[in-house]
């Protein structure tokens, strides 16, 4: 979902006076399964070869030596973060889902889609796995409820004060939103200057 797609969605939650909610979905590529036609190996070298072993004695076997290390080669059978072509399979995965709950994909941004709840509008949009969603109360609860079924453990935000990748929103019942990124930016400055030791005490 593009930046200017966000803004529009949260202009419109606000205008409409939604109820809106974000969600997160917890290890989103892990719940997509690699095609059987892609072949991908993970190497595990020294202290990780001991960590898979403690998970699973059966890797003993596998267990090689190069150059005097221990290695361990293991084959992909999930998207893993750092893929190239993991982000296009949980999007397909992902938009897969929406659609069997009856959303239809924009035409312009292919990360919004909507469905008609009740003569109301429902619309989620999505940046990868954190999601924003907008309707009446009970059509959002219950999309996130059947998302939370086919994956759980969301991490879930409701109410009227938001934060969605960085931002925060803050939805005044007026029709109207109030859009920041203080605070986001105040703990980029506080993570830099600890990380270049110029924390003062």
């Amino acid at each position: 979902m593009s930046v200017k797609s966000l803004i529009a969605l949260v202009t419109i939650f606000a205008f409409e006076k939604r109820d809106v909610a974000v969600f997160d979905v917890p290890g989103a590529y892990l719940h997509t399964d690699l095609p059987d036609d892609k072949f991908a190996l993970l190497k595990f070298e020294g202290q990780f070869v001991d960590i898979m072993l403690e998970v699973n004695p059966d890797f003993t076997e596998s267990v090689r030596y190069e150059k005097g290390k221990k290695v361990l080669y293991c084959r992909i059978l999930k998207a893993l973060y750092g893929m190239i072509e993991s982000a296009l399979l949980w999007y397909n995965m992902f938009a897969d889902v929406l659609i069997q709950e009856g959303f239809q994909i924009n035409k312009v941004d292919k990360c919004v889609t909507n469905k008609v709840v009740d003569g109301k509008q429902l619309t989620i949009g999505w940046y990868v796995d954190d999601n924003i969603v907008g309707g009446q109360t009970k059509a959002v609860t219950d999309l996130i409820n059947k998302i939370n079924e086919r994956f759980p453990g969301l991490t879930i935000q409701r109410g009227n004060k938001l934060e969605f990748l960085g931002i925060d929103f803050y939805f005044r019942g007026d029709g109207k939103v109030d859009i920041g990124t203080v605070p986001y930016i105040k703990q980029m400055i506080k993570d830099l200057e600890e990380e270049l030791g110029m924390v003062q005490n």
